[in-house]
């Protein structure tokens, strides 16, 4: 998340109302560490938390960032599905929301959780946990219903504003106008430009918004019926369905509404559009056409156009992807299990069960697909389509190992599925699934894979006592089944664990042994190419240095071959630190950076940690001593963001101990710490810039802040701080900026602790410094 303050969807739409809700909101969220925005489905909760999270963003060191919870079913993967939209690593060991917890702890941001209705008592749970761990965090969340935590402010998000009854004209340019009336002909022009609010339809309209009780979803639905009929035409077809539902006005009445509308625009559909509409419900999130087409069948790519236009379907020019909104995939949903239940009069449809059976299949071959490239040019694209896909592939997953399922394909999806875990650092959500594949079909191939993959996951997170014996069991089946590119990663997974204990003897020889396996059956994925750069690691810590470079440039050369990128960016790092031991100072430098750029790019936070280290030894060997203390620094942020041990085995931790020693034996305690506090603080964009010499580093060793360096003062923090210099006290602070006097002293807090102060003294003095330095 260091390289970016958010990861806020653009608007597509013009953003219509709300005059009253925004303010509010962010009055409440200044004032209370948990908001919850809840009402009906479609009111328009997610567009309006979303609004104000691109508001607020940058008074917030850290940004603004939303987590989509509707396609998420399982709660334990929640701190996980938090940490992936957060873009922090998965890799440690223990419980993942005490982990979460700690990367979050010196952050200081807006939490968006969006959609919260199915995973209340969980979303509450993570909301309390992370709020007691992170001072700086706030957390806005949108539900249905309230997360019933005791911190929790519920705001309730109401429809838009209605015209008048009786209305029935226009008004004048320039005047304002009902919000419901304001976003139906917004709507209603976009999809038909000649559409104009006039004398003769302002009725219609009026009466049309007050129908639809002013929710946004309803009016945007209703507007785009616009293509094909008029609106008095709409209107009647409208109040024909309210008379057979009933027209009560209460909260309840308000979701009939939407129901209304929705099955209104159901009935207009064909029956090969209605058909789709239930069939794509079984996408928990975003889908890419040929998907869709391999799911529900042919001819579906122009229903789909269809449902797009008649705002059924989103879809994004940008990602060129599909998807529902909740609401509508509920609405499916219902039509699908109505069908298996024999009650829906609607098209005949494929059961719930056949159409996630193929949806399983479609992903299943995804990720068969993205294993079998993962050592060709297209890795890099491969580990981003995964990405995009978690959502969908963790769906095939629960369906799989559901009970009654069909558990073999759940087993072969996370035997695909585990070098993929293991490149990116998802090592929490791999080893869940292991968990229950490791039950699965004993003695097939697929299980002792399975087996492997469970203990090379939990090696990977530090845990080595559950780790080890996993992969003893892998070793046996290996033998007893005779596959030999089994016995060789298992080798190479017993490697780190001797290496991460100690015992380089033993680590050589396994690594050894896995090298000349591969050697003879070939190299399938990147993490057979690695053992390379293992057993190099291991030869230097023995002294082998001519050994570790030939080693890294076999790997090399074996990667330029077919383009591979993820290993090769390791055996750049590995003989880079073989040419620090060796002397050449310049070509080690030159490789920590190549790697660098290739781990920035397919976000490795491990190894980036790695190049940090790496590069700041080597300054020490310049004499940029102030530079190295920086370096060390951020490589330290980043070992404790991934919340796990430095997983190199103890002469690695010895070489970057001595590296800090040297470097604060010369520049003494004080101006060491200083550095190494910068270090700390700067966020991952600004330490790769300068440690690739993309920004110059005399700035942050003069103490000058970068662009988005440090633990910088909040927008909110400046004015408290100003104000503090002008003789204001809390309390007349908090009456100035229409703050409760707790808030006020919470922000003083952490102005104090960003700037290491003590005194009211020191920050005015510092306020009046930084306005004579600009």
């Amino acid at each position: 998340m260091g390289q970016q303050r958010d990861n806020l969807p653009p608007e597509v739409t013009r953003f219509i109302g709300r005059r009253r809700d925004v303010p509010a909101i962010i009055a409440a969220i200044d004032q209370y560490r948990l908001v919850t925005l809840r009402g009906a489905g479609g009111v328009g909760k997610t567009r309006l938390a979303l609004r104000v999270a691109g508001e607020i963003r940058d008074t917030f060191a850290d940004g603004s960032w939303l987590v989509e919870l509707s396609a998420l079913r399982d709660y334990e993967l929640l701190p996980a599905a938090v940490a992936a939209a957060l873009g922090l690593p998965d890799e440690a060991a223990g419980d993942p929301l005490e982990a979460l917890a700690a990367s979050l702890a010196e952050l200081e941001l807006l939490l968006v959780l969006d959609t919260c209705e199915h995973l209340v008592e969980a979303s509450g749970s993570l909301a309390r946990t992370l709020l007691a761990a992170a001072p700086g965090l706030r957390i806005l969340t949108t539900s249905r219903e309230p997360l019933g935590v005791p911190a929790e402010h519920a705001m309730l998000i109401g429809p838009l504003e209605l015209p008048t009854a009786g209305w029935s004209r226009p008004p004048g340019p320039g005047a304002d106008q009902a919000d419901a009336v304001a976003l139906f002909v917004d709507r209603a022009q976009a999809a038909v430009p000649e559409f104009a609010l006039s004398s003769a339809n302002a009725g219609t309209v009026g009466e049309l918004c007050r129908r639809l009780d002013g929710i946004p979803l309803a009016l945007e639905l209703a507007a785009v019926r616009l293509r094909g009929m008029p609106a008095d035409e709409i209107l009647s077809r409208l109040t024909d369905r309210f008379r057979i539902l009933g027209a009560a006005r209460t909260a309840t009445g308000r979701h009939r509404t939407l129901r209304a509308a929705i099955a209104w625009s159901y009935d207009l559909c064909t029956p090969a559009e209605q058909r789709l509409w239930a069939e794509l419900s079984v996408f928990p999130a975003g889908f890419g056409l040929a998907a869709a087409e391999q799911v529900c069948g042919p001819g579906t790519a122009k229903t789909l156009i269809r449902l797009v236009e008649k705002s059924v379907v989103q879809y994004s020019d940008g990602s060129r992807r599909y998807q529902l909104l909740d609401t509508m995939r509920e609405f499916g949903a219902e039509r699908l299990a109505r069908t298996a239940a024999g009650t829906d009069p609607g098209p005949p449809l494929a059961g719930a069960g056949e159409l996630r059976a193929r949806h399983r299949d479609y992903y299943r071959d995804l990720a068969a697909a993205g294993a079998a490239a993962g050592v060709g040019a297209e890795q890099a694209g491969w580990l981003a389509r995964l990405g995009a896909e978690a959502d969908n592939l963790r769906s095939a997953l629960e369906f799989s190992f559901a009970p009654g399922g069909q558990q073999d394909e759940g087993l072969l999806l996370t035997t695909l599925l585990r070098p993929y875990w293991l490149m990116v650092g998802q090592f929490t959500e791999g080893r869940r699934w292991h968990d229950l594949a490791v039950g699965v079909s004993p003695g097939s191939r697929e299980h002792a894979w399975a087996v492997f993959g469970a203990g090379v996951l939990a090696v990977q997170q530090g845990d080595l006592s559950a780790g080890a014996p996993l992969l003893d069991q892998a070793a046996a089946l290996a033998a007893a089944s005779g596959d030999e590119n089994l016995a060789a990663h298992v080798s190479d997974a017993q490697g780190i664990v001797a290496f991460n204990a100690g015992d380089l003897e033993t680590a050589q020889a396994r690594y050894e042994a896995a090298l000349a396996s591969y050697q003879r059956i070939g190299f399938g994925d990147p993490l057979a190419l690695v053992t390379y750069s293992r057993l190099a690691s291991a030869c230097i810590l023995t002294g082998a240095l001519d050994r570790a470079v030939q080693l890294c440039e076999e790997c090399l050369r074996r990667c330029d071959e077919t383009g591979e990128q993820w290993a090769r960016g390791t055996a750049l790092w590995v003989r880079g630190a073989t040419r620090w031991l060796s002397g050449d100072i310049t070509a080690a430098i030159a490789d920590s950076l190549s790697c660098l750029r290739i781990k920035e790019s397919v976000n490795d936070l491990h190894t980036i940690a790695m190049s940090f280290d790496l590069l700041s030894v080597c300054r020490v060997a310049t004499a940029e001593f102030e530079l190295a203390a920086v370096l060390h620094g951020a490589g330290e942020a980043l070992w404790a963001l991934l919340n796990a041990p430095v997983l190199m085995g103890p002469g690695y931790a010895e070489i970057r101990k001595s590296g800090a020693d040297t470097a604060r034996a010369a520049l003494g305690e004080e101006r060491f710490d200083e550095l190494l506090s910068r270090g700390l603080a700067m966020h991952l964009a600004d330490a790769l810039a300068m440690a690739k010499g993309e920004t110059p580093a005399d700035g942050v060793l003069a103490g000058e802040p970068g662009p988005a360096a440090g633990k910088q003062l909040t927008r909110r923090e400046k004015e408290i701080a100003a104000l503090v210099a002008a003789g204001l006290g809390n309390r007349e602070i908090a009456a100035r900026l229409f703050l409760s006097k707790r808030t006020v002293d919470s922000h003083m807090e952490h102005i104090f602790t960003k700037l290491g102060f003590s005194s009211r003294t020191q920050l005015a003095s510092w306020v009046l410094g930084q306005g004579k330095g600009q």
